[in-house]
């Protein structure tokens, strides 16, 4: 952004500040028709409403197929599961329940049966049933259904993964059953101790509208039924989201808001600029400009904490070039991840050099630890090539091409068409070409557009991320198991001896009881992926995220989700 631009926004805002009445203002008129200072809307009356925006549209609400990171905020808002895993302040999580106001655990580990609540219904009044997270369950290990979440669950619940990829079993054999409408068991393969997150991420839906709406079933507001504390009233995909109270929600007399306005902005700059006009509430920022505009307003708390969606570039090893081992590592190891940091995020992220965050777990004790900071790969390659362009040039020779880097050309495809994506994009080529003298072509796409490609293993680089489902290595791991992960061979072309071992690794870690063990485990199939190079990990966020003062209870964590039906709005002075 040109200095005199950046200035202008600048005095704009300053000059918004002075006529500022913060969240709902100092005087708000109470259903009497008189003021109150200083109180929540619920205490006067007032309708509570929560203004925020996203950087990214909801692609569909359709909890079997729609799981980008939108769509599951979104899903947190409108579908209640079993449990809940709900982010708490001091940057930690608790499991509580949800749908189920109870389960237990069999002496092995192996069996749980939850106790779904009396009062459990969905939006339109009918009660909410065991059998709907049978139904749920048993369509995400349906091969036709597409369900993109349900490899979480091969060799975690009996048979799933043999009926999801129609291997002798069918969803009606995977080890799901509705005891009664109130109680539902699910049987495991092996003791996990992170199955009750992996279960809160299970959104349900129920059959027959599933049936009903087919291949429309959350596509529009018309097309939903939901069971948590919000349910949709409108949706432009590309502009707004307006979710209302759920009066059926088992809990709806203690939800605070009443309506939640999610705008989609997409540019940083805009969204933050709305926040400090009070028109959004929430708002995370790694300029230094908008950083020092916005805590000297005074409107806002602030926190940093660490993220653990661990950012990494993907190669396609289906590419010529590629499916070279050398070369991939020359690439990943020929940009300065530090400088990353600081020329894209102004410092306000955290370069990694492993796929796991140190915030990740085995047990009770983190998982680098365990392995006494063995995993950081990318390190151990840097010190080991200290000249990528040699390693690259002997890549090259390898593969019996010409060993002029010039001659080679690959693709990075962009995540998205806004600046930040651009400046990135930009950045990569030129480290690339900078460091190891080859062409970097830049091929400029909307994000969804950009999975679409990998969905087809139409690309040659391409920048992804993942936010972990439950804290501990196998979340990110088994991303990208050959045969059965998100990332598969069919997206990034991973096959072969290395890939085979790889799969065994994650298999043989699910069984292991000893932590120590298990992360060793880990570790050898994580030197698979990361030191070969099938991926290449980037960075963790770590910007600071601000909330207006008058929101009540949106803690900022890493891990967990915000549990909505306490959120609430106090009026500022």
């Amino acid at each position: 952004m040109k200095k005199t631009k950046w200035m202008a926004l600048l005095l704009a805002a300053v000059m918004t500040l002075g006529s500022l009445t913060g969240c709902g203002g100092g005087e708000t008129t109470t259903s009497e028709g008189g003021s109150s200072e200083g109180t929540t809307s619920a205490d006067s009356g007032a309708e509570q409403v929560f203004y925020m925006s996203s950087g990214s549209v909801v692609v569909g609400l359709n909890p079997i197929t729609n799981t980008t990171a939108p769509d599951n905020a979104a899903h947190n808002m409108i579908c209640d599961t079993l449990v809940r895993n709900n982010a708490v302040e001091g940057n930690t999580t608790e499991t509580v329940p949800g749908s189920a106001e109870s389960w237990d655990v069999s002496e092995d580990g192996m069996t749980y049966t939850f106790h779904i609540r009396e009062n459990a219904k969905w939006s339109d009044g009918v009660a909410l049933t065991a059998n709907d997270f049978e139904y749920t369950l048993k369509l995400m290990a349906d091969p036709a259904a597409a369900s993109t979440k349900g490899w979480l669950f091969d060799g975690v619940i009996v048979n799933f993964g043999e009926a999801l990829y129609s291997n002798g079993k069918t969803p009606d054999d995977i080890a799901v059953k509705a005891i009664d409408d109130k109680t539902l068991e699910i049987k495991l393969t092996h003791p996990a101790s992170y199955f009750l997150e992996l279960v809160s991420t299970v959104y349900p839906v129920r059959q027959d509208k599933y049936e009903e709406w087919g291949d429309a079933y959350g596509s529009s507001a018309d097309k939903i039924i939901c069971s948590g504390p919000f349910q949709v009233e409108s949706w432009n995909q590309n502009t707004e989201m307006v979710l209302v109270k759920n009066p059926n929600y088992w809990n709806a007399e203690n939800v605070k808001l009443d309506k939640i306005n999610n705008r989609i902005i997409q540019e940083n700059a805009t969204a933050v600029q709305a926040f400090i006009n009070g028109e959004i509430y929430l708002a995370g920022t790694s300029d230094p400009n908008w950083m020092k505009l916005i805590e000297e307003s005074g409107l806002s708390t602030g926190e940093t904490v660490p993220g653990n969606a661990p950012e990494f570039l993907m190669f396609n090893l289906n590419n010529e070039y590629l499916s070279n081992t050398k070369i991939r590592q020359a690439l990943s190891i020929a940009y300065d991840r530090e400088a990353m940091v600081n020329d894209l995020y102004n410092g306000n992220a955290l370069a990694i050099y492993s796929t796991m965050p140190d915030t990740m777990m085995v047990g009770d004790t983190p998982y680098h630890e365990l392995v006494g900071d063995k995993n950081y790969f990318v390190k151990q390659l840097q010190e080991e090539n200290p000249d990528p362009k040699a390693l690259l040039i002997e890549g090259l020779k390898e593969l019996g091409k010409d060993p002029d880097p010039s001659q080679m050309t690959i693709r990075y495809a962009s995540r998205g068409t806004n600046e930040f994506s651009k400046k990135m994009a930009e950045w990569f080529k030129q480290a690339w070409e900078t460091t190891l003298g080859i062409n970097v072509q830049i091929d400029m796409m909307e994000w969804n557009i950009m999975w679409d490609k990998i969905d087809a293993g139409d690309y040659d680089i391409a920048c992804g991320g993942w936010g972990p489902y439950y804290n501990e290595p196998s979340a990110v791991l088994t991303l990208f198991d050959p045969v059965n992960g998100y990332f598969n061979a069919d997206k990034i072309g991973w096959v072969g001896e290395d890939a085979d071992k790889f799969k065994e690794l994650c298999d043989q870690a699910k069984n292991i009881v000893d932590e120590k063990e298990k992360a060793e485990v880990y570790l050898q199939a994580e030197e698979l992926l990361v030191k070969n190079a099938v991926i290449s990990p980037e960075t963790l966020s770590s910007s600071p995220y601000y909330v207006a003062k008058c929101v009540e209870n949106y803690p900022i964590t890493t891990n967990g989700r915000i549990d909505w039906s306490q959120v609430s709005i106090v009026d500022a002075e």
